[in-house]
């Protein structure tokens, strides 16, 4: 099995990305009010398939590093499981205890896959730097074109809760995420603007 590059990984991850955004877009509407009760799992479960396609994705390019790469992932692997314990943990009582709505819980089963993603992949980015092999663009995309790509796909899952497909809150929480991506990614142009200036 030939080898990917780190751009090329990362490409493919957002597209899969993009495609997962879409599928949520175009089909869980369908899988709400579709007639067939043999419909609805079908349209549920269709947008999955872009993750599980990322998932792969992951575990090949673990399996393609050499130690010290490995090392980094598998520990970025397992903070981003802790992390994602402690939230579930955290959600479940606040479902049980009903402190949040009911039709909450499962808005925070949504963010368990996201949740694991985004903090596995800080944790790892972390690691190789501090293993010295963590540039910003080494071997793939710039960090803030990766930033960019995160504030693009939550900008658009959040206009279209904002234009009456979702409550207001799941609104806000995607505005703030796509806000929040795109600050890092003018932090990290910045960053990387004053580096090739010779400022740093």
């Amino acid at each position: 099995m030939t080898r990917l590059s780190k751009t090329q990984y990362d490409l493919r991850v957002f597209a899969a990305s993009s495609v997962y955004v879409a599928l949520v877009i175009a089909l869980l509407p369908h899988a709400r009010h579709a007639g067939d009760p043999m419909l609805r799992p079908v349209y549920a479960l269709i947008p999955v398939l872009p993750l599980l396609y990322i998932v792969w994705l992951l575990g090949r390019r673990i399996w393609q590093s050499d130690e010290l790469e490995q090392r980094t992932h598998l520990i970025g692997l397992g903070a981003g499981s802790a992390i994602v314990g402690v939230f579930s943990l955290i959600g479940g009582f606040l479902a049980i205890t009903k402190a949040v709505p009911q039709d909450a819980a499962p808005m925070l089963l949504i963010w368990v896959f996201p949740i694991m993603l985004l903090s596995y992949g800080a944790v790892q980015w972390w690691m190789a730097r501090h293993y010295g092999s963590g540039c910003d663009d080494i071997d793939g995309l710039p960090a803030h074109y990766r930033f960019i790509g995160l504030a693009l796909l939550f900008g658009i899952v959040a206009l279209w809760a904002w234009w009456g497909k979702a409550d207001a809150s799941g609104a806000a929480v995607f505005t703030t995420f796509a806000a929040t991506f795109a600050m890092t990614a003018l932090v990290f142009a910045l960053r990387r603007r004053r580096i090739g200036s010779g400022g740093e």
